[in-house]
């Protein structure tokens, strides 16, 4: 969430996307292709929108249905770490794949964690 301002007024990502494919410097895009910078500002604020619906939808998960140990909720996170994998596996070793995968590591530990509070141990029937 705290990205997303940032993108919602239309900046694009630092580093930018597009420099990382093209090795074309943001200006040098926007000269050679007349508009472009005009897509990439749409495209980061549909980022900024994702990113802050995302932050708010988990933190309202996390704050009810998680902490009361609903299992839903443990399932609804686990969305969570395959954006990071994907994220990480679409960085292609750019600049900041080290915080995504370090981040995908924590978030699957901070969902395994919790596991037997979600799955009790159910005592073994006697008769």
């Amino acid at each position: 969430m705290i990205g997303a301002p940032f993108l919602l007024l239309g900046n694009p990502p630092d580093p930018p996307s597009p420099e990382g494919f093209t090795g074309l410097s943001s200006e040098e895009i926007a000269a050679t292709i007349p508009g472009m910078s005009g897509y990439i500002s749409s495209i980061s604020t549909q980022l900024g929108n994702f990113m802050l619906a995302m932050g708010v939808l988990m933190a309202a998960i996390a704050i009810g249905p998680f902490r009361r140990g609903e299992k839903w909720a443990r399932y609804a996170f686990w969305v969570v770490p395959l954006l990071l994998l994907i994220q990480f596996l679409n960085s292609r070793g750019g600049l900041g794949w080290q915080f995504d995968l370090a981040l995908l590591f924590v978030m699957v530990a901070g969902l395994l964690w919790p596991f037997r509070r979600f799955f009790p141990k159910t005592p073994a029937l006697t008769e």
